[in-house]
């Protein structure tokens, strides 16, 4: 709904108003939620992370770490991580040619 439509609606002014604020939040929520997703697909996951996010356990994180398509590992510290936006389209893919 944009502010066209809610002003085309047979509704009190108040009622218009209550709409238009509302539409306005609902704008800048999304453009926050936006922002937040686009910061946290450049975030770096420890290896533990890793696995939460992908559903599994050490044993099996290893066996699609052999996968092809499998996001390359950074070395950081003492341990691997691996970027959150890479995982995730791993994720997405790997579900996909289960299910096909």
């Amino acid at each position: 709904m944009n502010t066209q439509a809610i002003t085309q609606l047979n509704i009190s002014p108040d009622a218009q108003a209550i709409l238009m604020t509302l539409l306005n939040e609902n704008v800048q929520l999304k453009q926050q939620l936006a922002q937040q997703e686009s910061e946290l697909k450049d975030e770096l996951l420890p290896t533990i992370d890793a696995m939460k996010l992908l559903g599994c356990g050490r044993k099996k994180f290893w066996e699609l770490a052999k996968k092809d398509g499998f996001p390359p590992a950074i070395p950081f510290g003492r341990s691997n991580h691996y970027r959150r936006a890479q995982l995730i389209k791993f994720r997405d893919s790997y579900i996909e040619s289960k299910e096909a």
